[in-house]
């Protein structure tokens, strides 16, 4: 298989891996042990990446570079990338997905994304992250049914999702089937108004006209609008392109927003716009 794999984005993990430290702490200028926790620490710096309970049992950077290529070589998808996010504490691989998908004519490219955190914020976890071709905007989630928890069964959790590749393919056929359902949900402007009320953060009363909102949220709204605005302009006036303006926002305009998706306030948005999209098509398509 030919590795996609650059050296550059591949040192971020080889050239360094964890240390596990006891924790101590001073008491009246004597050092005290807390033998119930301990320390994980970069091994090339030392920044310290979590403190956590002996219970807990991390997954090193060569185990995760390991899992990212024995996926690769059970599915056939080739390595896009593996690097490490926020100074170590977290580390993402993409595996691209030879399977194409289109959705209402425009068409994505895949990603099955292996995740994992030092930090302790997410154990190992499949996801997939895919990219409107026509915009680059983005979607990220990870499979709820396909995450392990840090504890002595993690090497045999890997394992087992390994086994279970079967479990994406039809988390992702369902992804596809519900954008396909977007597409044939028609958007009112009272559901365009409620989902950004949604995304924006505002209260009953602010909803309601009975608190007044402050010019941040306002810019904050006014953004959001543009962003579904265009993109229903050019994908359709329906839960597609509603959904489509949610990940243009996120991708394109978000401040400070994770690149990958995977974490932090676009991810937050982005299920949040999901989600509601997905309520809103029940509804309609139930009737």
């Amino acid at each position: 298989m030919e590795n996609l794999i650059s050296s550059s984005v591949l040192t971020t993990l080889s050239d360094w891996d964890i240390v596990t430290s006891t924790l101590d702490t001073k008491f009246q200028d004597s050092v005290v042990g807390l033998s119930d926790y301990k320390t994980i620490l970069r091994g090339d710096n030392g920044d310290l990446l979590n403190v956590c309970k002996n219970s807990y049992t991390p997954q090193t950077n060569a185990q995760f570079i390991d899992a990212v290529e024995r996926f690769s070589s059970v599915t056939n998808f080739p390595v896009e990338a593996i690097y490490e996010v926020d100074g170590g504490k977290k580390m993402l691989g993409y595996l691209r997905c030879t399977e194409t998908f289109e959705v209402g004519g425009f068409e994505f490219k895949d990603y099955l994304m292996l995740g994992n955190s030092h930090d302790g914020s997410t154990g190992f976890f499949v996801g997939n992250s895919n990219i409107m071709v026509r915009c680059n905007n983005r979607f990220a989630q990870q499979f709820r049914m396909l995450k392990v928890r840090h504890c002595s069964s993690l090497h045999n959790g890997v394992n087992q999702i390994l086994s279970g590749f079967e479990s994406y393919k039809r988390e992702l056929s369902g992804y596809y089937k519900t954008l396909d359902e977007f597409s044939k949900v028609k958007v009112s402007d009272e559901i365009k108004r409620s989902l950004i009320a949604r995304l924006a953060n505002l209260s009953n009363e602010e909803t309601l006209g009975d608190k007044e909102i402050s010019t941040r949220k306002r810019n904050i709204m006014t953004s959001i609008d543009e962003s579904l605005s265009s993109e229903m302009e050019d994908i359709g006036f329906n839960l597609y392109g509603l959904f489509g303006g949610v990940t243009h926002y996120t991708t394109h305009v978000l401040k400070g927003a994770d690149e990958s998706g995977m974490f932090g306030s676009a991810k937050i948005l982005n299920l949040e716009g999901y989600n509601y999209c997905k309520s809103v098509a029940r509804q309609v398509l139930s009737c």
